[in-house]
């Protein structure tokens, strides 16, 4: 008896060491060009391992000892307590700077792309204190911009504010149900997160959710659109019931983002993450940045909250820069709930922008500076846009009025397109003149096709391959961004773009 206790307590504090020590033997991926995710879990201080080692029952009575011995965290003495969301109007900016000392910031999040554009939200704040200022409008965004790995530079001078009531959201909750949390505190997070899914049903209707428990494995537990499907799946609440143990993030994340893929008609993606430790428990062997590489392609963002002292704050910020979500760290079950009303308000208050990319790339930094009065602020988030077939960028090239006789300033992005081709040589594309409704349909059509093989003359200048070139003129039949009522006129339809055409 003596020997199995010493073994139970072994196991017990070797987990516990392992969710609260600094990693070692780090290995970087890098993801991009100036930041990497650590991926850092240290294979003998895996808890899963030796949790499996001791059986059914060994399980159990460990489950209930760190039931008994839940973390406590300490909160650092400048630690701010989240409170609701605040807005002012972006009109009182230089009061709060100057009256209550706010620094707001830029922050660009929820980047996403489909074959025909790119989709990214803004918002300016004081992130801290949990102050928004709003009322802006597109005259406020001095510029967009995408900037590749080498430093090259594009300016996306096709974008627009888009309308936000027919959006279609569907958030998963990925819920840390670890021995570590014990079973007072799972059950506040169960109840919190239902009370704030009740009141955005009421403010979101379109919304939809799916709930998830993880420890050493994770479960999808319920969800839906309703109230009711909502409640089934957290009230009443149940503790650590089934779960327990150690911490598997990556293997949480990776069956979330499995099931995600599954679901094809949302305008927006985005997993929660909540936990409390570091993972100690995973199976999965592959590297954390392949895990988010796969939400990014599946525009999937993912937002980590940080809950308490024990973790690896950077591990879980790196997740979410390079998903394009967010970090929150909070300290107090209190704060359970004003936390996800904040995360359901944030989506709501912010700004979303629909645009058309100006090159392709897989790691991309996407910048956009704001201005209001004489403040300006520039914020960043990650961008992608593959090379796949059907995707498409907009080169901006300027045409001579009514002519097809390409303008010498553009020579620069169009010799940046040859070079990708050159790289790619596998790659085929279809260059495609548009243009909006002024004037008579025939010659824009006749038009848009000439521009088009104009575009494609000057590739064939600089040795590509004509075969893997070819040209389409749509005139206006085909327009990227709608029209004012009455209104025949939009320079945002007047365009050349490329398309993948194979790969």
């Amino acid at each position: 008896m003596k020997s199995f206790l010493t073994i139970i307590l072994l196991i017990f504090f070797s987990n516990s060491y392992s969710s609260v020590v600094n990693h070692v033997d780090i290995t970087n991926y890098s993801i991009k060009k100036f930041h990497v995710i650590n991926d850092t879990i240290v294979p003998q201080t895996r808890s899963g391992k030796v949790i499996r080692d001791v059986g059914i029952v060994g399980k159990k009575v460990l489950t209930k000892i760190k039931e008994l011995f839940a973390v406590k965290h300490k909160i650092p003495k400048n630690y701010i307590t989240i409170e609701p969301i605040e807005t002012y109007s972006k009109d009182s900016i230089d009061y709060h700077i100057n009256e209550s000392n706010l620094k707001p910031e830029l922050k660009l999040i929820y980047p996403r792309i489909t074959p025909s554009k790119g989709y990214f939200s803004f918002q300016l704040g004081d992130y801290e204190y949990f102050k928004y200022f709003d009322d802006f409008d597109i005259d406020n965004i001095n510029y967009i911009k995408l900037i590749s790995e080498t430093g090259e530079e594009c300016i996306i001078d096709k974008f627009e504010l888009i309308k936000r009531e027919s959006a279609k959201r569907h958030f998963t909750f990925l819920l840390d149900h670890s021995g570590s949390m014990g079973k007072k505190r799972a059950s506040i997070l169960q109840e919190s997160l239902f009370n704030a899914i009740k009141n955005n049903i009421q403010n979101d209707p379109n919304a939809s959710y799916s709930i998830y428990k993880f420890s050493e494995r994770s479960r999808l537990i319920g969800g839906g659109k309703t109230i009711n499907s909502v409640k089934s799946a957290l009230i009443p609440t149940t503790g650590l019931k089934g779960f327990g143990g150690g911490t598997a993030v990556k293997d949480a994340l990776i069956k979330t983002i499995t099931d995600l893929n599954l679901i094809a008609d949302k305008d927006f993606k985005a997993i929660i993450l909540f936990t409390d430790g570091d993972s100690n428990s995973d199976i999965q062997t592959i590297p954390m940045s392949n895990v988010v590489k796969s939400a990014n392609e599946n525009n999937i963002n993912i937002v980590s909250v940080a809950f308490g002292s024990y973790l690896n704050i950077n591990y879980l910020k790196d997740i979410a820069t390079y998903s394009g979500g967010d970090l929150y760290h909070i300290y107090s079950p209190e704060e359970f709930e004003n936390l996800f009303n904040n995360i359901f308000t944030d989506v709501i208050l912010s700004y979303d922008i629909e645009f058309v990319p100006c090159f392709f790339g897989e790691n991309i930094e996407l910048e956009m500076e704001l201005f209001s009065d004489d403040l300006s602020y520039v914020g960043t988030t990650v961008f992608r846009t593959p090379l796949r077939k059907g995707y498409t960028i907009d080169l901006s090239i300027e045409f001579d009025l009514n002519s097809s006789r390409i303008n010498t300033n553009n020579f620069v992005k169009l010799n940046s397109l040859a070079q990708l081709l050159s790289f790619n040589k596998d790659i085929k594309i279809i260059i495609e003149g548009h243009s909006d409704r002024l004037g008579d349909e025939n010659s824009n059509l006749k038009l848009s096709k000439n521009r088009a093989e104009s575009v494609k003359a000057y590739l064939l200048t600089k040795g590509i391959d004509q075969s893997r070139v070819k040209t389409k003129g749509y005139g206006s039949s085909m327009p990227a961004f709608e029209y004012k009522d009455g209104s025949n006129v939009n320079p945002k339809n007047r365009r050349i773009q490329i398309v993948i055409d194979s790969n």
